[in-house]
């Protein structure tokens, strides 16, 4: 069962962050550390997002925008918790 959700992407970031912005409707912030030149940036978003879901991760639409949408499978719930953890991560390195 494939989950479609949405990512607004930024990229020539500093470094990687990707954070929860709506469970409903399902909305990720991906800061990407790469260039939006032949496709790396979006190369780079898809593996992240992969590792941080442990579930595959296919673009549908936006590859050339920053407003993208992606299919992931795994459910919504699992998509949030790991979202939810990442972000729990990133505050505890910050204190």
């Amino acid at each position: 069962m494939a989950t479609v959700f949405s990512v607004r992407a930024h990229p020539g970031a500093k470094r990687l962050c990707l954070s929860l912005v709506s469970e409903s409707p399902l909305v990720l912030k991906a800061d990407i550390p790469e260039a939006p030149e032949d496709g790396r940036a979006n190369r780079f978003l898809l593996l992240e997002l992969e590792k941080a879901l442990a579930c595959r991760v296919e673009m549908l639409a936006g590859h050339k925008s920053k407003r993208k949408t992606l299919a992931a499978e795994c459910d919504a719930a699992s998509i949030i918790e790991a979202m939810k953890k990442l972000q729990t991560t990133k505050e505890q390195k910050t204190r």
